[in-house]
């Protein structure tokens, strides 16, 4: 019997959600480079403010922004803007190891609340559970040697876990009806707009611009951060959540190779294996 087409074999979701994880990861990296002088809504706002432009100018030549269902795209926002600020926080008071262990928490929490927010449909089969279980205990021997005693940072990097959750699982049910492209430009604008009211809220002034050596990793976070979303939009829309999701875990991976080929850290043994 002949095999099917190779685009019948592949599963786009999957393979598009390896780039955002890579994405995001080097997106990770510029944030570690300003965030001990910037706190973690200014580089959210920083972070929206430049990936806006960059998002339009891409939205707008494929078709019409409008969006048809404007409060699921506002929890939408609102729950991606709660994972930011938790992750962002988190990243002061615990290593990337303990960071990204407790956040690979998040592909099970998906598989979980899919099915209740989206219906049957979305129940992944019992092979998605086994890779996830092992993911996770692949991105635990990766990172095991960094890890350290758990503290109240923790609590936050499990809140972005669970909102980052909600999130995905909200971009998934609007990829039934809306544009990527449209979606992750709303979100962007959505997250500028809270950004900016918290700092003026906070602060009772306009944000301030950062110094000249932290403009060109502010630069990188927007750009890495608008080609995510769109990436993860894109990969939802296609396949579905849990299964997207799972895919998820080669993050650690993209950070290990990113150490290697930028900082020139060479992987330990735990990292082979």
């Amino acid at each position: 019997m002949p095999k099917p087409p190779l685009t019948d074999r592949v599963r786009v979701g999957p393979l598009l959600m390896m780039g955002a994880t890579a994405a995001f990861t080097l997106m990770v990296a510029c944030v570690k480079l300003v965030r001990s002088d910037l706190d973690a809504i200014e580089v959210m706002w920083w972070r929206s403010f430049i990936g806006v432009p960059l998002v339009a100018m891409v939205a707008t030549q494929g078709g019409s922004l409008r969006i048809q269902r404007r409060g699921l795209l506002l929890l939408r926002a609102l729950c991606g803007f709660g994972a930011m600020g938790c992750y962002f926080t988190a990243t002061k008071g615990l290593s990337l190891a303990d960071l990204s262990l407790i956040m690979r928490s998040q592909p099970m929490i998906v598989a979980i609340i899919a099915p209740l927010m989206l219906g049957v449909a979305e129940r992944p089969h019992r092979k998605i559970w086994w890779a996830m279980l092992v993911g996770l205990a692949g991105c635990a021997v990766l990172l095991a040697p960094g890890l350290s005693l758990g503290n109240t940072w923790g609590l936050w990097a499990l809140g972005a876990a669970a909102f980052a959750a909600v999130a995905h699982t909200l971009v998934r049910a609007l990829g039934a009806t809306e544009r990527p492209a449209a979606v992750v430009f709303w979100f962007q604008l959505l997250v500028a707009c809270f950004a900016f009211m918290v700092l003026v809220a906070t602060r009772g002034a306009l944000p301030e611009l950062p110094a000249n050596q932290h403009w060109l990793p502010l630069a990188g976070v927007g750009v890495f951060a608008a080609l995510g979303q769109w990436l993860m939009t894109r990969a939802y829309q296609a396949d579905q959540a849990a299964r997207v999701a799972a895919a998820s875990y080669v993050g650690p991976l993209w950070a290990v190779l990113l150490d290697l080929l930028i900082f020139a850290t060479l992987p330990g043994w735990h990292a082979v294996v």
